[in-house]
């Protein structure tokens, strides 16, 4: 009777307990435009999953695709289709141009799900009013900011070299950087390589790899975005890391994080982390509840930043304000001051005994 009374008393406990604990979390898709995780879209992940906190689960996927031709991507539907298996996120965070494009196209994956663009530019208003239930943070790349850093930290610098890709984005950077350069035309060129007349291709990784390594002590260069090369082909943030880090023989300033620790100096960047934050901090107004057709988030804001061992290699100082990591690995050591005082007696003693045989033998003589 007693082992009956208690058993009930556990059951009912534990009925108690289903009811009143706590319901499974909402959970965030979070689409890359990568085939697959990289150092920079982990660490936008991490900012996401750090910033919705105990609110929502992330999940993660990547268009990964046998080509870039609309069937290879009508596989990746199929595939995201069976992985969601009808259970559609709460929202979708897309990551990257091909990523919100893909989202767009393929709208019947998430029926209901609000979407969320980051980690490009803001699309445009027609567009995006055309999609229905989306928003998103734009990038707000600092060029002209950069261009006048690179001057400010290194008034020497003669050749300005901006590294683009043949991507619309690029194109628009390229124009800004052309404007921000009018105050500095009279002490300094800027070139575009790949982008010069009767030389208008674009550039692959070996004419870049040997752009890097043909710049003058002079020259600067500052890197717009390089996702492709001239033929469509997708570049890796690791093949760009490999080629900064071997063949850069100039201070190298960028607009993201996504290559930062390579060699390059850094700068005004965007950080891969803060994106993740800020998509989290839209995301958690639309679980609570917010209008998403309403919203216009601020974008994302790049910070100061710069690699140590880099600004010491090419003989530069970060301003105050900035974040500095990666400190040379060593510092110069002083010869300890007795060691040195003790040889320079020595060698002075010995020259004086000479000095005084040789007067002691003319004497003599």
């Amino acid at each position: 009777m007693v082992i009956h009374y208690r058993l009930m008393v556990f059951l009912a406990l534990t009925w108690l307990l289903t009811l009143c604990g706590p319901a499974r979390a909402d959970e965030v898709l979070l689409l890359h435009s990568g085939v697959g995780p990289t150092p920079w879209n982990q660490r936008l992940a991490s900012g996401l999953i750090e910033g919705l906190g105990g609110t929502a689960s992330v999940r993660q996927a990547f268009l990964t695709a046998d080509g870039t031709d609309e069937d290879a991507y009508d596989a990746v539907y199929d595939r995201l289709s069976e992985d969601l298996a009808g259970d559609a996120p709460k929202a979708v965070v897309a990551e990257g141009p091909l990523a919100f494009a893909f989202v767009r196209k393929y709208a019947g994956l998430f029926p209901e799900a609000p979407v969320i663009y980051c980690a490009m530019a803001r699309p445009d208003p027609e567009e995006l009013s055309e999609c229905g239930n989306y928003t998103g943070i734009a990038t707000d790349c600092a060029v002209r900011r950069s261009v006048d850093l690179i001057f400010a930290m290194r008034p020497a610098t003669r050749l300005l070299v901006a590294v683009a890709d043949r991507t619309p984005e690029a194109a628009r950077r390229m124009e800004l950087v052309n404007e921000a350069m009018r105050p500095y035309l009279n002490r300094a060129q800027i070139l575009f390589p790949g982008f010069e007349p009767g030389d208008d291709r674009g550039l692959d990784l070996k004419g870049l790899g040997d752009t890097l390594a043909s710049v003058p002590s002079t020259g600067t260069v500052l890197f717009l975005g390089f996702a492709e090369d001239r033929d469509g082909s997708p570049i890796s943030n690791e093949e760009m890391a490999a080629l900064i880090r071997e063949r850069a023989d100039a201070p190298v300033y960028l607009l993201d994080d996504a290559v930062f620790g390579t060699g390059a100096v850094g700068g005004w960047m965007i950080s891969a982390k803060d994106v993740g934050a800020d998509a989290a901090r839209v995301v958690r107004k639309i679980l609570g509840g917010e209008n998403v057709r309403e919203m216009l988030p601020p974008p994302s804001r790049p910070a100061l930043r710069f690699d140590g061992t880099a600004l010491a290699r090419f003989g530069l100082h970060a301003p105050d304000s900035a974040e500095v990591v990666n400190p040379p690995a060593g510092t110069v050591q002083e010869r300890p001051v007795l060691p040195v005082t003790g040889l320079a007696w020595a060698v002075g003693l010995a020259g004086l005994i000479v000095l005084l045989v040789l007067l002691r033998r003319r004497s003599k003589s």
